[in-house]
């Protein structure tokens, strides 16, 4: 089959599990590598795991520029691909890679150049300041590599590609794992090791990626020269990626409030715990992402080529696989939250103690994610990206940063441990009438 047939001819199930369960491991790897790390790393006392906290923030502001790039690149690409306009598709992916190597750049100099007042905005206290900027200053070294990478893999995804999108982001994953140790105990660096290792296989990651790219292996093909920024490219695929630029740079901010609640009403063993947490509930979660990402391939591609019954049956069936799958992890976190949180060697019993109900509640919260996920994702697959990036700013930024102020100022520092909760539950009200509204257009 060509990959046209592919994408709008094979059974929905099946066409969206073959492209989310690369999706899915490409990001179980990633996810599992952010685990060791924060495993590792909480070795070394409770203040170098509450770095790796502070550095959420940091993450989160590299996932903003890539995904960006790589989703409003992806998506355009997607949707001209399923309309075969090969040349035009080129173009987009072109543009999207290399400019997101330029802005990059711009940002990581004066990060690098500022890292200590930097750390300090981001929630650090100046017991975790040296940890925090030892660590930091690595992950913003590695911002143009991270970027690119994230707009390589989900191009490739969004051509539906996801297995060389899982090689490329599985790669650096399994190096980091190797390295961590080596790094962080081998050569006693400890939490300079952590870093180092990320940043090494995350720049052995991207030479993978972009190989597939300069070896036709991809759908699309990466020029220099055809990098163009006018006829409406540069700001189409901004347009498109607006609802990534919205769900990922929220994610900063609402890191950020997150650390600086912490620290406001539980000091260094809240931020420790809730490290701990986030690295936990962020490899649960990315198994949802990762089913919606096949998606959204689904989406787009199926969308263009005037498909619109195949993008409703997609939504549908990527909204019930979701939402069985985090029930049950739910009930499974209810009883093992102690023994995940001992794994971690966690002596001090506020971290302990935190950390233990932190995980409950996160996990818990998960189970309304999938139902105002799976629409915004829909949305700026088919080009809504202004209801999309509504409705992304809406759970970690809208509803959650004044939930981590306000609950733990009325209920104590426990409070801050059900703002997820709160977030999720209020924004799945909100989803409701763009669900019935998309439905009503476009889904009927």
């Amino acid at each position: 089959m060509t990959q046209f047939d592919r994408m709008t001819k094979t059974p929905i199930a099946r066409l969206t599990l073959s492209l989310a369960v690369p999706s899915v491991v490409s990001m179980l790897i990633t996810n599992v590598y952010n685990l060791v790390d924060t495993w590792f790393v909480s070795q070394l006392g409770t203040q170098a795991v509450a770095a790796v906290g502070i550095n959420l923030a940091v993450m989160e502001f590299i996932n903003s520029v890539g995904y960006l790039f790589g989703t409003g690149g992806g998506t355009r690409v997607g949707l001209l691909l399923g309309a075969k306009k090969q040349e035009e598709a080129d173009r987009v992916a072109s543009t999207a890679f290399f400019v997101s190597l330029l802005v990059s750049i711009g940002f990581a100099l004066p990060g690098l150049l500022f890292i200590r007042p930097l750390m300090r905005l981001l929630g650090s206290s100046e017991t975790i300041l040296p940890y925090a900027v030892q660590y930091g200053r690595f992950m913003i070294l590695g911002l143009p590599v991270m970027g690119a990478s994230l707009v390589l893999a989900t191009i490739l995804r969004c051509e539906g590609k996801n297995r060389l999108s899982m090689m490329g982001i599985g790669l650096g994953g399994v190096l980091n794992m190797a390295l961590d140790p080596l790094l962080i105990f081998g050569f006693r660096m400890g939490i300079t090791g952590a870093a180092l290792a990320t940043f090494i296989s995350q720049v052995i990651g991207f030479c993978l990626l972009l190989y597939f790219f300069l070896s036709g292996r991809s759908e699309s093909r990466l020029r220099l020269g055809m990098v163009s920024c006018g006829n409406g490219r540069l700001s189409g695929l901004l347009k498109m990626g607006f609802p990534s630029l919205c769900r990922h740079g929220i994610g900063m901010v609402s890191a950020a409030a997150l650390n600086i609640a912490a620290g406001m009403y539980g000091g260094d063993a809240l931020i420790a715990a809730l490290s701990i947490v986030t690295k936990i509930v962020t490899f649960v979660q990315s198994i949802l992402k990762g089913i919606v990402q096949g998606a959204q391939s689904v989406y787009s591609y199926n969308y263009g080529a005037g498909r619109k019954d195949r993008v409703r049956q997609a939504y549908r069936f990527t909204l019930l696989v979701n939402t069985a799958f985090i029930a049950s992890v739910a009930a499974a976190a209810f009883l093992v939250s102690d023994r995940v949180m001992a794994a971690f060697s966690v002596t001090d019993p506020e971290v302990f103690a935190f950390g233990s109900l932190g995980l409950r509640l996160h996990i818990l919260a998960l189970v309304l994610m999938p139902f105002g996920f799976a629409m915004n994702i829909l949305l700026q697959a088919v080009g809504e990206p202004g209801k999309s990036s509504f409705l992304a700013l809406l759970p970690q930024g809208l509803f959650y940063i004044p939930a981590v102020f306000l609950l733990p100022a009325v209920f104590g520092p426990k409070g801050i441990l059900f703002a997820p909760m709160c977030a999720w539950a209020l924004t799945d009200i909100v989803t409701i009438p763009f669900t019935i509204g998309w439905f009503l257009k476009d889904g009927a």
